[in-house]
């Protein structure tokens, strides 16, 4: 969470992998498609932070309700994400071949 006295703000985790790492399962474009659709659910809850802290300052008015739905929607994507990718490995570094069903 952003901390309006230092400015610390939200910021999408490193994989702890390569892109190219869980192929044959998951494809190096997929990989790199997924994680930079979710550093927009980091920006976007990076802004309305920004927006929310702006409207303090200026002692402004702001629509708690559609402001709230918009940060808890964007954050809520990035903790789930910063759950999901760790999770994953590459073959030899903790991960192995899938099995079951999914």
């Amino acid at each position: 969470m952003i901390n309006v006295e230092t400015g610390k703000f939200y910021v999408l985790p490193k994989l702890p992998y390569d892109y190219n790492d869980l192929e044959p399962y998951v494809s190096e474009k997929q990989m790199k498609i997924h994680h930079e659709k979710h550093q927009g659910y980091v920006n976007g809850a990076n802004a309305t932070l920004q927006k929310t802290e702006k409207a303090r300052k200026e002692n402004d008015d702001i629509d708690v309700k559609s402001t709230l739905k918009e940060l808890l929607f964007n954050i809520g994507e990035h903790v789930l994400y910063s759950l999901f990718s760790p999770n994953l490995a590459p073959a030899g570094k903790g991960g192995g071949k899938p099995s079951g069903v999914l």
